[in-house]
């Protein structure tokens, strides 16, 4: 592992993400600081995952080399970025017009008048937890980086993106037997519709790197952060922006994840053992990112924006696994029945079930065996 590779990883997990999750903020509106860099890297990451799933599907099908897939995520990322410049174009040139060259308002929604002495104390308590609670969630990414955990799914995962990369094919050799892969058997036929290891491979050839490396000790540092970046979000809308309680949220979740390794399948297992799997990061990121994205709509009467990253979301969680095509749909129908509950609103709620839409596709084209 060299410097030039993990400054690429920091460009492809940190950079590229946040400059992508510039066009979301935009759209939705968001105008804190903090929350507008988290909900900008959070989505941009997202961004990237639905725009993988976008390629790789048709292109695996077509037996499509890995080469080719790589060109064309690039191109998609491309215009992607390029979407985001033009918007901050369009934002500094409307400011420009207007005098305001601020780049992000402040806000005192939800927030109460203090005496100076009550801020001072409220700021070292803020900054002490929040410190407290990026040191542990560096300390769970760190271990997981330095300290690999290898099972027996490295069989078929690594050894798939390890064949994509070094013969530049996609699933066509058989992890098991090293033969011909039949599209119509077994776990091969479900990633037909969720290629999540070739897009693992296609991030390798990107930041030049063994798959083994990527998966168990750069990916997951990154992934680690991701996650927790969305239960910041989720505090965030719970806490009324009260950055003391959201530090005091995360200090919980993170003894929750540490002390949670009862089984394999638990939430803290999945999050800091198993996080460069798919099925993990269904778990781990889609599942709270979806409970953010609720939390967002359920607060508007009228239908809003945030639906409209419901549908980013569908895509990316088909990405990572046959349980993320399966469960965005599921808890897209149950949330659609309690907003309609709450606001009485059929077109909101026909646009929320709408979302899962991608899903409902990709589903049925796991099922029928179209390729």
């Amino acid at each position: 592992m060299t410097y030039k590779t993990i400054l690429s990883m920091c460009v492809l997990f940190l950079l590229v993400p946040a400059w992508f999750g510039i066009f979301w903020i935009k759209i939705l509106n968001i105008r804190q600081s903090a929350q507008a860099v988290l909900t900008a890297w959070v989505l941009g990451i997202t961004e990237m995952l639905a725009l993988g799933q976008l390629a790789l599907v048709p292109l695996v099908a077509g037996k499509f080399t890995l080469t080719t897939a790589v060109m064309v995520i690039k191109v998609l990322f491309t215009l992607a970025a390029l979407l985001s410049f033009y918007t901050v174009l369009r934002v500094w040139g409307q400011r420009f017009d207007r005098g305001d060259v601020s780049v992000f308002s402040k806000t005192t929604v939800g927030k109460r008048q203090t005496t100076p002495g009550d801020k001072d104390a409220k700021k070292i308590g803020t900054i002490f937890f929040l410190l407290l609670a990026v040191a542990l969630i560096l300390l769970q990414a760190w271990i997981l980086a330095r300290y690999q955990h290898i099972d027996d799914d490295d069989a078929r995962f690594v050894s798939e993106e390890v064949s994509a990369v070094v013969h530049d094919t996609m699933l066509v050799d058989d992890p098991i037997e090293d033969a011909f892969m039949y599209w119509d058997v077994g776990e091969t036929r479900k990633e037909l519709a969720s290629p999540w290891t070739m897009y693992v491979a296609a991030c390798c050839r990107i930041v030049d790197t063994a798959p083994a490396i990527f998966s168990h000790t750069l990916f997951p540092f990154f992934m680690i952060l991701i996650c927790y970046g969305v239960y910041a979000l989720i505090g965030q809308t719970l806490f009324a922006g009260d950055w003391e309680k959201t530090a005091l949220f995360l200090i919980f979740l993170s003894a929750l994840h540490i002390w949670d390794y009862t089984s394999t399948h638990t939430l803290g297992s999945m999050l800091l053992l198993r996080i460069w799997q798919g099925k993990a990061s269904v778990a781990s990121f889609i599942v709270p990112l979806l409970f953010f994205l609720f939390f967002q709509i359920l607060r508007q009467r009228e239908t809003g924006r945030y639906p409209v990253v419901l549908y980013m979301v569908s895509f990316a969680g088909s990405l990572l696994s046959g349980i993320g095509i399966v469960i965005m749909p599921v808890l897209t129908a149950i949330y659609g029945i309690v907003d309609f509950c709450c606001h009485r609103n059929w077109k909101k709620t026909l646009l929320i079930w709408c979302s899962a839409a991608p899903c409902g596709l990709y589903l049925v084209y796991y099922l029928m065996g179209l390729a």
